[in-house]
């Protein structure tokens, strides 16, 4: 669902493809539109889940990095769908050849209840 929103400008506070998403308001408005209410902030969202090693990732897994002030959206075969900073736009990269490798420091896993 959110790569649906690729090319969608980045505005931090953001959370639609209207006004545009900053990180955590990609993951905010993806889940929610599964009917899955989760909090826009990349440092609170760290905190829920299950946590899930690397070599166990799913589509969804939530993926944090460095200082835990970024996060996004694992899609599979070793790529995440995020919106990065300011002057860019929602995108995928592939994780292994972009400098975010080596920034993971958690993932998450979110489940409906």
């Amino acid at each position: 669902m959110a790569v649906k929103e690729v090319g969608v400008p980045y505005r931090w506070g953001g959370s639609s493809p209207t006004s545009g998403f900053d990180c955590s308001g990609l993951v905010y408005w993806t889940y929610g539109r599964l009917g899955i209410a989760l909090p826009h902030s990349s440092y609170a969202l760290y905190d829920l889940g299950s946590r899930v090693p690397r070599s166990r990732m799913r589509p969804g897994d939530l993926l944090f990095f460095s200082g835990l002030g970024h996060v996004g959206i694992y899609i599979g075969r070793g790529r995440i769908v995020h919106a990065p900073h300011s002057g860019t736009v929602v995108q995928v990269v592939r994780l292994a050849s972009s400098p975010y490798d080596s920034q993971v420091v958690g993932i998450r896993r979110i489940r409906k209840h």
